[in-house]
């Protein structure tokens, strides 16, 4: 009996810990997705058509985060207090939220290269139908320009050929803007002479995917381990649920 009680004792523990784990990564979910609405706004932006889906994954994010941290907060409390409402509850939910992110990450690996050409083609688009020039203060042709000089690159895929019967040519003549040029302060770097060394040799759709891909992993990573914590929970809190129910009744 004694054993049981000490066995009892460690599983009520182990939710707390596994509670708080979840509570932890509802946190940094919510903190991606934030980042993703407000940190990333400049890489939200070049995708063009594409970035209304982004800023509604964004808010997912932070949607499921929030929820996680509450349900992390109901799973510490409920082991703690050996509260069964709180106990089943919190199951209920969580067995719900595993079933949706299963089968969302299903989904996005089903489609994740279509994912990645729409994004190309969204990006591609926008610099070719809505930037303006370096001097245009519009969202896009902002957020392109600090690319580009941010991460020292020119163009989408094809440095300069990208501005071929661009919006951008077609306004001012020029074959790319200043912002492409590797000395901005350079007079001969005028946006006609493609000698190289005056511009970027490397395209900024390589920038674009590493920052993609950095995000991502972190994205897995805190995805996988949300799941394997929640899976854990789930049948811990069974146990828990099973348990107490022997005790008073």
């Amino acid at each position: 009996m004694s054993r049981l009680h000490h066995l009892y004792g460690l599983l009520r523990y182990l939710m707390m810990l596994l509670s708080g784990t979840i509570f932890v990564s509802g946190l940094v979910l919510f903190g991606l997705g934030v980042w993703i609405r407000y940190g990333a706004a400049t890489f939200v932006q070049v995708m063009g058509s594409f970035s209304a889906q982004l800023v509604t994954i964004s808010y997912v994010c932070m949607c499921l985060g929030a929820i996680l941290s509450l349900l992390g907060f109901i799973g510490c409390y409920g082991a703690w207090s050996e509260n069964r409402c709180l106990i089943m509850l919190y199951f209920f939910i969580l067995s719900m939220m595993f079933a949706a992110e299963v089968t969302g990450v299903i989904f996005i690996l089903v489609y994740k290269d279509l994912v990645e050409v729409m994004i190309r083609g969204a990006s591609k688009d926008s610099l070719r139908m809505s930037y303006m020039g370096p001097t245009a203060a519009d969202p896009i042709s902002t957020a392109w320009n600090t690319i580009m000089v941010h991460y020292k690159c020119c163009g989408f895929d094809n440095s300069t050929a990208d501005f071929t019967n661009s919006v951008f040519s077609a306004n001012t003549g020029l074959l790319y803007p200043k912002t492409c040029c590797v000395d901005l302060t350079s007079t001969a770097c005028d946006g006609l002479d493609t000698t190289q060394g005056l511009i970027h040799p490397k395209s900024c759709i390589t920038k674009l995917i590493n920052v993609i891909q950095d995000q991502s992993v972190i994205f897995g990573s805190t995805a996988s381990g949300i799941c394997v914590m929640e899976l854990a929970s789930m049948m811990v809190s069974v146990v828990l649920f099973v348990r107490l129910g022997n005790t008073y009744y």
